[in-house]
């Protein structure tokens, strides 16, 4: 039997011998730092942090003064991404140590747990909102508007910078060996296979308390003009609930998403079904059994399969792992070839109804 391993490691299993020509390994994980597009998305991340720092004391001065609820708000959130951001950062330095005897896929996992430590933060913060609101519906002295409505303007600036950089970053995660902002720097392994968008649902975590903040100051400028030009007072909390709305869904879909990688879910673009029909489509191969399919992050998928075959080609399993990795963009394939009449240690997925053996 043979039995082949693609990814950032070498492997063999019992019964099996790696192959002659495995993939390389990327010189980040050997290493343990960013490649090109990491550290791009490293220094956005560094940046947007500094920015918002310094305009959080700013925002919250000038929400007191103009005594502006949904002012107050954007700037407590601002409060929240300070500390989120700050966390992304250092999950994306965690996410690319290189494994251990002890963390043998590395802490890849650090960054899914970031992004649900920023979701649950944007709940806390929109009960929060949401709870300011209130209790601003029965205030009767307005907000002072002019005030509200510089300070809103420059909120709207500093966040919608902010929130572009940091898409920016996402958007070009997908490294093809060439780092933008410095043209000299190249990776030499090509690709990143897959490093760069492995750090997508981090930032994303990241990108959505930007996102808040900067519709936080889109609201606080429109109730700034409504109440500016005569319009009611209660245009200042209703704004805040507006953003408080926006906020629940994206952190809670953030939440579904992070939580799925934690439970190790197949990812949507990853169907077993699709996957099983190309390895029972291969070649040689007789039976497929034991196929899992999960992702690290986004970014970092992986795939086992064990099957069965009549064929004496040593290659095989090789071959078959490299369908699997060229087909799908996964970063881990593990085929484990079985011969005719050879049992399977392996325990059954127990969602297969085909057979053992």
């Amino acid at each position: 039997m043979s039995g082949v391993h693609h990814g950032h490691e070498h492997h063999a299993h019992a019964h099996a011998h790696a192959p002659d020509h495995a993939a390389p390994i990327p010189s980040s994980v050997v290493h343990g730092s960013f490649t090109p597009g990491e550290a791009r998305q490293a220094r956005r991340l560094a940046t947007v942090l500094g920015l918002v720092s310094a305009f959080f004391v700013l925002e919250l001065a000038g929400a007191i003064v103009a005594d502006s609820v949904v002012l107050q708000a954007d700037a407590l959130h601002l409060l929240m991404d300070v500390l989120a951001l700050g966390v992304s950062l250092f999950a994306m330095r965690l996410a690319v140590r290189r494994p251990t005897p002890r963390f043998t896929y590395g802490l890849r996992r650090a960054e899914p747990v970031a992004a649900i430590f920023s979701a649950v933060l944007v709940l806390a913060t929109t009960v929060g909102i949401v709870i300011e609101g209130i209790e601003a519906l029965h205030e009767k002295t307005p907000p002072r508007a002019t005030i509200m409505l510089v300070v809103a303007t420059m909120a709207l600036f500093v966040n919608g910078l902010s929130a572009w950089l940091l898409h920016d970053a996402i958007g070009h995660s997908h490294d093809h060996g060439h780092d933008p902002d410095n043209p000299d720097d190249h990776d030499h392994d090509g690709h990143d296979h897959g490093h760069g968008t492995g750090h997508a649902l981090n930032l994303r975590g990241a990108w959505l308390h930007l996102i808040g903040d900067t519709l936080g100051a889109l609201a606080a400028l429109v109730a700034a003009l409504v109440i500016r030009f005569g319009g009611p007072a209660s245009a200042d909390p209703m704004a805040s609930f507006v953003v408080a709305a926006i906020l629940l869904i994206g952190s809670l879909r953030l939440l579904r998403d992070a939580t799925l990688v934690l439970l190790e879910a197949a990812p949507r673009h990853l169907p077993v079904a699709t996957i099983r029909e190309i390895v029972a489509g291969f070649p040689g191969v007789t039976a497929v059994h034991d196929l899992h399919v999960w992702t690290l992050g986004a970014g970092h998928d992986a795939v086992t399969v064990h099957v069965k075959t009549q064929s004496t080609d040593a290659t095989l399993g090789q071959r078959l792992g490299e369908k699997l990795r060229s087909t799908l963009k996964v970063e881990y394939v593990t085929v484990q070839v079985e011969a005719p009449g050879e049992p399977c240690g392996a325990p059954p997925s127990t969602w297969e109804n085909s057979p053992r053996h």
